[in-house]
């Protein structure tokens, strides 16, 4: 049996306890359990929410917060999080413009949706070692936040989960964890400086560090399947790219309009570059498919805008040249393939310097 009670409780400020709005509960009377449901929202800066509270004499610990709990409280800065807590409802946070800190406490397990969206001026998150999923949208546009570990317990990040991000220049994912999925757009337009996607990460999905204009360098030490759609799309700033895990196929874009990638090692396991994989890359001077012997397709656009490529030396298992593959390589003045039997109509179409084509036929 649940009971709806209004209590009037203190919060701590400035080392004073005043009598503020009040906190809503619900009790569970089976479990001893409490439910934050509501709290008025002219909370002062620092907020505490007790590990309990009595009611008709019997006190019941509080172990939830519901939905939209704490929504636009426009003054908060700090939350206290009552110790025994296990779960936080969605968007229970959300558009608290003043909060700067908060440590979720252990016996959390979801980060549910949009929890801390448009939290502009949330500096420091602290994430518990019982974590195991972060759901879509929970840091959205989280504007102030700079850094984030995430524990080895955490086995899903949602899509958008970090998205527009803008001051937020590291990930940090806790060795040792045994599998992770990270979904689409999940840093999507975030400050990210440096990466390194470890080996336990085993999906990827689509758009997931699209439009990173700050980021500089990555790692990629896992295998993937496919290196997903648009994955790096739009990382404008990025020099240095470093593919350490097996992969079959590029998807389409992945690497698109990242203006000062140099060079870039594929994996030898790779059969496939979609449509559009570099298309864009200006600085783009090497790039070794010669040693791809199991390649099998370059798709439409793949290369196109990559002004700097002066040479490229295709592997024995390219036999068609689609189009515009190499559209608009500026620079190009050479290119071999042994076993290719036909090109496109606009396959070098805009490559002025183009002076030796070597094919089969």
């Amino acid at each position: 049996m649940k009971k709806l009670i209004i209590l009037t409780l203190s919060i701590l400020l400035n080392g004073i306890f005043a009598i503020a709005s009040p906190f809503s509960f619900s009790f569970d009377e089976t479990t001893g359990e409490a439910t934050l449901l509501s709290v008025d929202k002219t909370l002062p800066k620092t907020a505490i929410i007790p590990d309990s509270v009595e009611n008709g004499g019997r006190w019941y610990t509080v172990t939830k917060i519901a939905k939209q709990a704490f929504a636009k409280c426009g003054k908060m800065e700090t939350v206290q999080l009552p110790s025994g807590l296990k779960k936080i409802g969605p968007v229970a946070f959300a558009e608290c413009g003043k909060l700067k800190s908060i440590v979720i406490p252990q016996g959390v397990e979801t980060i549910p949706h949009h929890c801390f969206y448009l939290c502009s001026s949330l500096e420091s998150v602290t994430l518990p070692s019982t974590l195991k999923s972060i759901e879509h949208d929970a840091f959205i546009a989280c504007r102030s936040l700079q850094t984030i570990h995430i524990p080895n317990s955490v086995h899903h990040i949602g899509s958008w989960a970090f998205g527009e991000n803008l001051a937020l220049e590291s990930v940090d994912f806790q060795a040792d964890n045994k599998k992770l999925s990270i979904g689409d757009h999940a840093f999507d337009r975030s400050g990210l400086k440096t990466l390194i996607i470890p080996s336990f990460v085993d999906s990827l999905g689509e758009y997931v560090f699209n439009g990173c204009s700050s980021l500089k360098s990555a790692i990629i030490e896992t295998d993937l399947d496919t290196l997903p759609k648009m994955t790096f799309h739009g990382c404008e700033n990025m020099t240095g790219l470093t593919l350490k895990g097996k992969m079959n196929a590029i998807a389409y874009g992945a690497f698109s309009d990242c203006k000062k990638l140099e060079s870039i090692t594929l994996p030898t396991t790779l059969k496939g570059i979609g449509v559009n994989a570099f298309d864009g890359c200006k600085s783009l001077a090497t790039i070794n498919l010669q040693n791809l012997t199991l390649l099998q397709t370059i798709g439409e656009a793949a290369f196109s805008g990559c002004e700097n490529i002066e040479k490229i030396s295709l592997p024995s298992g390219i036999k068609k040249i689609e189009d515009g593959t190499f559209m608009s390589c500026h620079s190009l003045i050479e290119i071999t393939g042994e076993n290719v039997e036909s090109e496109a109509e606009f396959s070098f179409y805009d490559c002025p310097k183009l002076r030796t084509k070597k094919f089969a036929k």
